[in-house]
This record gives structure tokens, C-alpha cells and sequence, in this order.
């Protein structure tokens, strides 16, 4: 995998205080930008937006497909 796709579940690796985001938050990867960067959703147990941001791909590590296999 050369790195997240879209509605990938992504981790963090690092902490994001401008966030307030810690080592491990997981998200969503809501778009893909031509730069290499992801704009990863962040929630939370309610499903409320806890942070949006554009991350570079070394910050965050894919988990899971967010798209089902047939």
C-alpha cells in the first residue's frame, strides 16, 4: 500500500496539539489532494466533528479499507 485512500481509517503517529489530538486518535480520510496530503476527519463517540485537517502522508497510518469488499 503506497498509503491512504479514500475512507481509509487512518492513526495518528504523532500528537496534533493545534488540535488537541493525541498519539493513536483515530479518523477518516475524507479527501485525497494532489500534493500527497489527506484530509482526515476526526470524531467524536457521538459523531460529531472533533477536528478536520490536511495531514502529510509520514503523520498518519492506514488501519483498515473504509470501503467494503464485495
Amino acid at each position: 500500500m503506497n498509503g491512504p485512500s479514500l475512507f481509509d481509517i487512518v492513526e495518528l503517529r504523532e500528537d496534533l496539539l493545534e488540535f488537541d489530538l493525541k498519539r493513536g486518535a483515530q479518523g477518516t480520510v475524507v479527501e485525497c489532494y494532489s500534493d500527497g496530503e489527506f484530509e482526515v476527519e476526526f470524531v467524536d463517540e457521538d459523531g460529531e466533528t472533533l477536528a478536520l485537517c490536511a495531514l502529510p502522508p509520514e503523520k498518519i497510518v492506514a488501519l483498515s479499507s473504509g470501503i467494503a469488499q464485495p
